[in-house]
This record gives C-alpha cells, structure tokens and sequence, in this order.
C-alpha cells in the first residue's frame, strides 16, 4: 500500500516509519506488508483567509489542533494524528511541524477529540453517503447516531457572511450552521429533517407511532440534537 500524503500546496517528499514516524503519529495499513509506507509532503503556507484582516472568526470546527484516527478507503489507518477540519470547505487537515497539510488518499471517516471553550469534544465524521443536492459522496458528515437501520448525521458548514457594527467599518464573518439529515440504510436514502415531531413523522411515516412514542416517553422537547438522537436510538431497536 502507498499511502500519499499531499499539503496545501505541493513539492518535497519524506519517508516515514509504519508504525512511528517523527512527530508519534502511527499509520498502520491492512493491506500492505512493506515496513515503510511512502508519505509525499510538500512544503506550503499555512491555511490562510485571503484578506484575512477583515475577517471575523474562523472557519475551523477547532482551532487548536485536536488527536484522533483517520481511516483511509484502501483500509489503512492512522493514528494517533493531529487534526483539524475545515467548515467551509469540508476538509480535513494534518499537522506537519504547525501546518496545515491534506490527506491524498480518499479516507473513508475520522474520528477526533478536541478542546473548546465549552470543554472537551469528541466527533466522529464519514464520507461515502448518496449524492446529496449539491452534496457529494466525497462530503463529511458528523455522525451523531449509527445504527442498523438509520443514521442520524449533521452536515456542519461555514460560510462567509457582512457583520455590520454601528458606527463602525463593516467586515465579513464566519458564520457556522448545520443541516441535518437521517439516512435510511434500507433504502440508501437521504432525508433532510429539523428538530420537531412533525418533521420526523414526515421522513418516516412509517414509524409515526414509535416517533411520537419515543418523544412522549423520554419527554422530549426535541429542540437539540441529542433530543432527534434519542428517537432514532429507539427507531433502531
């Protein structure tokens, strides 16, 4: 297996260690027997905004670079990997001595824990769900519930919108909102929801009983998504 690491921007190669390479990051690989896995790395700038003077905010789902494990399409893995994810445009970066650098190979999902000023997070993210509008099956979802019958994921995004001060110059800031969406396994089906009964019972008729039993039973105000989370727990019992 040759696992192809490609920055930012491109022109330098390392080799790097199977199981260690020189910052603690492990790749390990279930296809490959070699003791060496190839990783190209070309030396680039910084993930920088143009015009990055009159931009409010980030559009870093985490500033500072978080831990976790990305598992590639061939079947690879890598761990133990400094990571973070690009909002606005759906991409996930590594840490190569403090900067930003994309992963090559097509990977599949990831999986990683991060500080916030609300404490400490853990996401899990996966590619590869059905063409989606203007969603591709290259697009990362977050996946809140995976279950056999339905997955319960949000598609997390940022965008670049004015922020008027009064009296003050106008600038742009980064905006993040979500769309959430239940895919139904069965029929490899997209199903774009909000947090409400009514929108539930919408997607899934079917379950219409079960929907409204498992909001009355957990008193269920459903205005987060743990809430919709719990009803598609009980939908895959």
């Amino acid at each position: 297996m040759k696992l192809i690491f490609s920055p930012v921007n491109s022109l330098t190669a390392l080799m790097v260690f199977l199981a260690v390479n020189a910052t603690g990051q492990s790749i390990s690989s279930n296809v490959s027997t070699n003791f060496f896995v190839e990783a190209y790395n070309i030396r680039g700038k910084p993930f920088t905004n143009p015009d990055a003077s009159n931009i409010e905010g980030t559009p870093l789902l985490n500033q500072e670079w978080g831990k976790g494990t990305v598992y590639f399409k061939d079947g690879s893995v890598a761990q133990n990997i400094d990571l973070k994810f690009n909002l606005e445009r759906n991409e996930l970066y590594f840490n190569r001595d403090g900067e930003l650098f994309l992963f090559n190979d097509p990977i599949m999902s990831f999986r990683m824990s991060y500080s916030s000023g609300s404490g400490k997070k853990e996401v899990h993210f996966r590619s590869g769900y059905p063409v989606n509008g203007r969603l591709l099956k290259e697009t990362f979802y977050e996946v809140l519930e995976d279950g056999a019958k339905f997955h319960f994921v949000a598609y997390r995004f940022s965008y670049l919108a004015d922020s008027y001060r009064y009296g003050g110059q106008s600038k742009k800031a980064f905006t993040e909102n979500e769309e959430l969406y239940i895919y139904d396994v069965a029929f490899g089906k997209m199903l774009k929801v909000k947090r409400s009964e009514a929108s539930l019972v919408e997607a899934l008729p079917d379950y219409k009983d079960k929907i409204v039993t498992a909001i009355r039973d957990n008193k269920l105000k459903m205005k987060t998504n743990e809430d919709v989370k719990k009803v598609i727990t009980e939908l895959n019992k």
